[in-house]
């Protein structure tokens, strides 16, 4: 009797402390509390540490000196980090939506996550208007709609969450291989904030800074491309040919991705990809034969296939059939589509033998050139306030993401599964060989990591 009332009592106040229980928007877990707006507001600016870049010459790293330990974070995603991933998927799908109305006949591909830190990043060196505006930009709306220092969003505590999610997103095995490398480059009379610089050692695997002089541009841009070429461990190109003589900033981060398809080969001769309709090139093709999950949605046009990569990250490939175009799927995606795709998608797995090309696709994004797309061609210009960055005013240039994408053949089957056909039975034999739409994805949560359309399997700029 007297355990049956400790129990009903128990249940009793687990039932009142679960009703009592005050929901709390992950928004306001990611700004400052008060005791550190109190700290803000007492600090004296005079007193910030300041740190001037090597120059690019200079075989020194002197960022090495001021470089922090920093504690990543690990574990399963929470309510902060799927809040994060909705924003970065709205934002960077804008980005690729805007990407495709720039550049219509040429391959895009856009990691997300690396987009959305670009903007975090300046976010962290920025004050006043241009805070609230890139605020804004990344969809962090306060649901009080207070203005205030405890309605802020704290950079640090974002970049922080970033780092977990590409850590739990992104597969570290034989089959992927991913690296992220971010350089920054100022004129030689800049000295930036430690605490900026601090900030975001953490958002790259490889991180630089270095001085130089942007008065002789063609000597500059030379410069800038051997030092980016010593550092990657591809031989990618930035994209950049010129400098603004009056800018005194430049951000450049360069996003490696290697994937792997399991247990397949690459075909002895090349084999045609129609770019266009009446326009051929040959190729190096992958041919793969297995079981897949895949769909032929005759009421939209398209056909979906899903390759898994490793235990949790896969390819969803997308192309248009019965005359469809690219175009027409591009502009009636929304930032959710790829759900629907996955969703689409039978749970039985059909014997298929595919044959893929061979990607190696290297792009450079000026971002300069797609906020006016987005309207909001002022965000980083020459009246931003980036105050909280250095302080002397800084004119920002040229701020490019480039990214390098293999798919290659080779790869280990991340389930162990028999690619021998049922019995009695033949494979589908499927092509991919005309332009498709690529999305790469973490199974578990479902979250977009990279999105864009593959026109030209092996474009190099």
């Amino acid at each position: 009797m007297h355990g049956q009332l400790i129990m009903l009592c128990l249940t009793a106040f687990f039932i009142l402390s679960t009703c009592n229980r005050v929901y709390v928007h992950p928004f306001n877990l990611l700004t400052y509390n008060k005791s550190e707006c109190e700290r803000i507001q007492s600090q004296d600016p005079s007193t910030e540490k300041i740190f001037f870049p090597t120059g690019i010459e200079s075989k020194n790293n002197a960022e090495d000196d001021i470089k922090p330990q920093t504690n990543l974070e690990e574990g399963d995603l929470g309510a902060v980090e799927k809040y994060l991933i909705s924003l970065i998927e709205d934002l960077s799908f804008r980005a690729v939506a805007g990407w495709w109305k720039l550049q219509k006949t040429d391959s895009i591909l856009i990691p997300y996550t690396d987009f959305f830190r670009t903007f975090v990043s300046f976010y962290l060196g920025a004050s006043g208007n241009t805070s609230r505006s890139l605020q804004t930009f990344l969809g962090f709306e306060d649901p009080s709609a207070s203005l205030n220092c405890t309605s802020t969003v704290n950079g640090f505590k974002v970049i922080s969450k970033l780092k977990k999610i590409d850590n739990y997103l992104f597969s570290k095995d034989s089959n992927i291989n991913t690296q992220r490398t971010v350089c920054m480059f100022v004129s030689p009379s800049v000295a930036l904030s430690e605490t900026f610089v601090h900030g975001l050692f953490s958002t790259a695997d490889n991180f630089y800074i270095r001085a130089v002089d942007v008065k002789d541009s063609a000597k500059a841009v030379k410069l800038i491309n051997e030092f980016l070429a010593s550092k990657l461990q591809v031989n990618t190109k930035s994209g950049l040919t010129s400098i603004d003589g009056t800018a005194n900033f430049m951000y450049i981060s360069h996003v490696q991705f290697k994937g792997k398809v399991a247990k397949s080969f690459l075909l002895p001769n090349h084999q045609p990809f129609w770019t266009e309709p009446n326009k051929k090139i040959m190729v190096p093709m992958i041919s793969v034969s297995g079981m897949f999950q895949m769909t032929e949605d005759n009421n939209a046009n398209l056909f979906i296939i899903k390759i898994s990569l490793s235990d949790n990250d896969f390819l969803l490939l997308v192309k248009p059939i019965n005359g469809n175009t690219l175009d027409n799927i591009e502009s009636s995606m929304k930032w959710d589509t790829y759900i629907t795709w996955v969703n689409s998608l039978p749970k039985r797995y059909t014997y298929i033998n595919l044959s893929l090309p061979r990607l190696k696709i290297q792009q450079s994004y000026n971002l300069q050139d797609l906020l006016p797309s987005l309207y909001v061609s002022e965000l980083l210009g020459k009246n931003a306030d980036f105050s909280k960055m250095s302080k002397t005013n800084i004119k920002v240039g040229k701020v490019i993401n480039t990214i390098d994408f293999e798919l290659e053949e080779g790869g280990t089957d991340p389930n162990g599964e028999s690619n021998t056909p049922p019995e009695n039975k033949e494979g589908v034999e499927m092509k991919l060989n005309s332009p498709f739409i690529l999305a790469l994805c973490e199974g578990t949560t479902k979250s977009l990591l990279l999105l864009g359309r593959v026109v030209h399997p092996t474009n190099i700029i």
